[in-house]
């Protein structure tokens, strides 16, 4: 097995810029990052849309559906909603605290 002088065998060894398989190597990567990009975008857009048709539906609604909507979902997903809202608490806790000080 073949290393370069003070390299270890498996581990990567230095390529100049213009070698030909550290620009695949690149174009690999940027096509990745690229695609994981498209792909942020695309659930960024589907959740800002499904956030826009909530509010919408609780402005017509009103007070009464985000109270049943809020009672619906504690009790179907019991230890997420504790959790929001004892972080809720700390925020405001926190917010409160400092204005005191």
């Amino acid at each position: 097995m073949e290393t370069e002088r003070g390299s270890y065998p498996g581990t990567p060894t230095t390529r100049a810029a213009g070698d030909p398989s550290t620009t695949a190597q690149s174009g690999a990567v940027g096509r990745a990052v690229e695609t994981g990009v498209e792909r942020a975008g695309v659930l960024v857009k589907d959740a800002l849309d499904k956030t826009r048709e909530k509010v919408a539906e609780y402005r017509d609604k009103g007070l009464e559906q985000v109270s049943q909507d809020v009672a619906e979902y504690t009790r179907s997903q019991p230890v997420p909603a504790l959790l929001i809202a004892a972080g809720v608490g700390l925020v405001l806790g926190m917010l409160l605290g400092r204005s005191r000080g």
